[in-house]
C-alpha cells in the first residue's frame, strides 16, 4: 500500500501535502479518477479518488474508511536526551516511528551535551517514516524540556513509568517489568547516563528503574531497544496476529 498524507478539510475531502502532491502526480503519475490511500495522521486511513491532480495541491474525495492493517493496543512515550551528534537522534526518531512509538520528548539532563533540537526536521523525518511503515497516526514530537520539569509533570500518567539506568542494581529487564496493553513512559539518559540525583528524583515521582540488558548501549540504541521491547511485549498478547 502506498500511503499519502493530507489535511482533512471536510467530511468528504482531503488536500494532500505539497510534498505528497508532487510525489503523486510527478513521480507516480497519478491522475484524476485514480484511487489512492491517504491518512490525516490522526489514526485513520481513507480510500480516496483524486478530484484535482494539480501537483501543487492534489484534492481527493474520501470514498470510504480503509481497514487499518496495523491495529495498536498500547501507547508508548519515550523521553530521551538529545545527542551531540544530531544524525543519531534523527535515526532514533525514524526507526522508533517505524516500529510504532507514539510520542517522543527530548529531555535536557545534567549530562546532556547539546540541547538544541530541530523539531521541524524531526517531524519531517517522523512523517516520512510513518508513511513508509504505513502508520495511520503520526508520532508526536515534543519541544525540549528540562529533566526536572518533565518528571514533575508525570505524577498521574501514564499507567507505567520506567527509567533505564546503567548503574542500577535492579536486574529486572524492561521486557519483564512492563505490562502489555498499557500506556508506558520510559526515560533514556544522555551519553554518560543519568546522575544519581536525577534517578532519585524520578523514583520519588513513581518511576521504576529497569535494565535493558547486560550490554552498555549508546543513547539512541538504548531508545531503540526500549521501543522494541515494548513492541514485542504487546505482540505476545495477540495470539499470533502480527502488526
Amino acid at each position: 500500500m502506498q500511503l499519502f498524507f493530507g489535511e482533512k478539510t471536510s467530511e468528504t475531502e482531503i488536500f494532500l501535502s505539497p510534498e505528497d502532491s508532487k510525489h503523486a502526480c510527478k513521480s507516480l503519475r497519478k491522475r484524476n479518477g485514480d484511487t489512492i490511500f491517504v491518512t490525516d495522521g490522526k489514526g485513520e486511513i481513507f480510500q480516496c479518488t483524486i478530484l484535482d491532480d494539480n501537483m501543487n495541491q492534489v484534492v481527493v474525495n474520501i470514498d470510504k474508511m480503509a481497514v487499518h492493517p496495523f491495529p495498536k493496543n498500547y501507547y508508548l512515550h519515550i523521553a530521551i536526551s538529545p545527542l551531540k551528534n544530531p544524525d543519531r537522534y534523527e535515526w532514533f526518531v525514524e526507526k522508533a516511528t517505524e516500529i510504532g512509538i507514539d510520542e517522543i520528548t527530548p529531555i535536557l539532563c545534567a549530562r546532556t551535551e547539546k540541547g538544541k533540537v530541530n523539531i521541524d526536521r524531526l517531524n519531517r523525518i517522523a512523517l516520512s517514516a510513518a508513511k513508509q511503515s504505513i502508520k495511520a497516526k503520526l508520532t508526536q514530537i515534543n519541544k525540549p524540556i528540562t529533566f526536572d520539569q518533565f518528571i514533575e509533570n508525570q505524577t498521574n500518567n501514564p499507567s507505567q513509568k520506567f527509567i533505564a539506568w546503567c548503574e542500577t542494581e535492579h536486574e529486572k529487564l524492561l521486557f519483564d517489568a512492563c505490562t502489555a496493553k498499557e500506556s508506558t513512559l520510559i526515560l533514556i539518559g544522555p551519553e554518560g547516563d543519568f546522575t544519581k540525583e536525577e534517578v532519585d528524583k524520578s523514583l520519588l515521582q513513581g518511576f521504576t528503574p529497569i535494565s535493558l540488558g547486560r550490554s552498555r548501549f549508546r543513547t539512541e540504541t538504548a531508545g531503540m531497544v526500549a521501543c522494541h521491547d515494548v513492541f514485542l511485549k504487546n505482540q505476545e498478547t495477540r495470539g499470533g496476529e502480527r502488526l
